[in-house]
């Protein structure tokens, strides 16, 4: 006769409860470890909010005189993502507002650096990228997409 121990599905059965549990354990730490909450500083959000809402009134602003080559489709959803409230709403669910991605000082420094250039910025060289030539806005854009 079999003892307990030695019946071959005893064997068989303990083995997949194993992974099947060491697999529920790694996903739950790739989960939790993928949604950092960040860091809730109230004076950095407002002031973030501030800066976002400027720059996307900039782009509103530059945007307006070539809504007319712009494709109907593609027009609405331009003025969607730039609508004010829209902004705000994508840019709170950012890096940058949250203080993720790297240190929060130095994401606070390159991001006014950034706003800085861009409201300086004349409407034509926004439109000709010339964005995509300033380092701090570069290196924003980096730490937004971590």
């Amino acid at each position: 006769m079999y003892q307990r121990n030695d019946h071959p599905i005893s064997r068989f059965t303990l083995k997949p409860t194993v992974i099947l549990f060491a697999f529920i354990l790694l996903l739950i730490s790739i989960v939790s470890c993928k949604k950092e909450k960040g860091i809730n500083q109230l004076d950095w959000q407002n002031e973030s909010l501030s800066l976002t809402s400027e720059i996307c009134k900039k782009f509103r602003e530059c945007a307006d005189s070539e809504w007319k080559t712009i494709p109907e489709n593609l027009k609405k959803f331009t003025e969607g993502r730039l609508d004010e409230t829209n902004c705000q709403k994508r840019f709170r669910e950012s890096n940058a507002y949250k203080l993720i991605g790297s240190n929060p000082l130095e994401i606070q420094t390159i991001y006014n650096q950034c706003h800085k250039e861009l409201i300086s910025m004349s409407c034509k060289d926004l439109q000709s990228g010339k964005m995509e030539t300033i380092s701090s806005c570069v290196s924003f854009q980096k730490i937004q997409n971590r």
